[in-house]
């Protein structure tokens, strides 16, 4: 009896492990279950808002904004509310499903001679533009904890932010205001031009390969690595803060400061500039000591400073 009650604990076992497997596996990945068509005539801002939805947003030549839905359970009430109201049209996600198991994906294809605005928030799903040869009236990307991917952006102004999600973009170029904002959330760039760059973190680490223009960077206790950078501005670290900036050319003054992080500087080879390095408790390294000890002006102001970090300057 008792062997009889050990093999029926068993195949009981077995059933559970095995219908659970079942379970996970019999969800359906995500396939194409609704397609909706919007005029683009006389819309000029284009706002999608998400939860946990993969969004692709990319341009076409056609005439149309066009909504594609791709869902792992096919419900109209799974499908997207569209409200337009005068020149906007608002796009926000259906009802789910509970549980983890649910797919999407939500691809939006809008003109390329559209010039409007384009605002997408997402708090957890992955963002990705792919908007080349077109220039809009203002672009905004967030996530909560999502990833944003942008390829090329062209826009009278660029706003970019996230808590803790991870934002990579290609050719980022505007001719105002481009503002980037992370909490944690690490940020990856090619190029960044703008006549206005706003970068602003607490502790995430950020890497630009190339900068044109005048930047603004705070962080607490975030890493910052520039390369090619061509330009002027303003590097806080308030905190732990490290920076590592490689300049082409500096147009007007530059003010580098970190208040624990180390400092490393590469200037460009260049006598038009005047260098004023200064710590409180750190060390120096100024193989450029020539910029330093000159009586007169002689260009573009740069100042740099620590409390406790190490200056390298070369």
């Amino acid at each position: 009896m008792k062997n009889c009650k050990q093999n029926l604990s068993l195949l009981l076992g077995l059933f559970i492990v095995a219908f659970s497997l079942t379970a996970c596996g019999s969800e359906k990945e995500a396939k194409l279950v609704n397609t909706q068509t919007i005029s683009a005539k006389a819309i000029t801002n284009i706002s999608l808002d998400y939860d946990a939805d993969d969004l692709r947003i990319e341009n076409s030549s056609g005439k149309a904004i066009i909504l594609k839905e791709y869902l792992s359970k096919d419900k109209q009430k799974y499908y997207s509310t569209i409200d337009q109201k005068n020149h906007t049209i608002s796009m926000k996600e259906g009802k789910r499903p509970l549980g983890t198991t649910f797919k999407s994906k939500i691809i939006l294809t809008i003109p390329k001679d559209y010039q409007g605005k384009l605002n997408v928030h997402s708090t957890s799903g992955k963002i990705t533009t792919e908007l080349s040869d077109q220039t809009l009236d203002g672009i905004s990307l967030d996530t909560t904890s999502g990833v944003i991917e942008t390829g090329d952006l062209k826009s009278e102004g660029i706003l970019l932010g996230t808590t803790s999600g991870k934002i990579k973009g290609n050719r980022l170029i505007t001719k105002k205001n481009l503002h980037i904002q992370s909490t944690s959330g690490p940020l990856e760039f090619e190029l960044l031009k703008a006549k206005e760059i706003e970068l602003q973190t607490t502790s995430a680490k950020a890497q630009i390969n190339e900068t044109k223009g005048s930047l603004d960077y705070e962080t607490k206790s975030g890493n910052l690595m520039l390369e090619n950078f061509s330009g002027s501005g303003k590097l806080i670290a308030n905190g732990d803060g490290e920076i590592r900036a490689t300049f082409k050319e500096i147009t007007n003054h530059l003010s580098v400061f970190s208040k624990n992080g180390d400092i490393t500087l590469k200037l460009p080879n260049t006598e038009t500039m005047d260098l004023f390095v200064k710590t409180k408790e750190g060390k120096i390294d100024n193989q450029r000591q020539e910029l330093s000890e000159r009586k007169d002006s002689h260009g573009a102001k740069v100042e740099v400073e620590t409390r406790n970090g190490d200056i390298t300057v070369n």
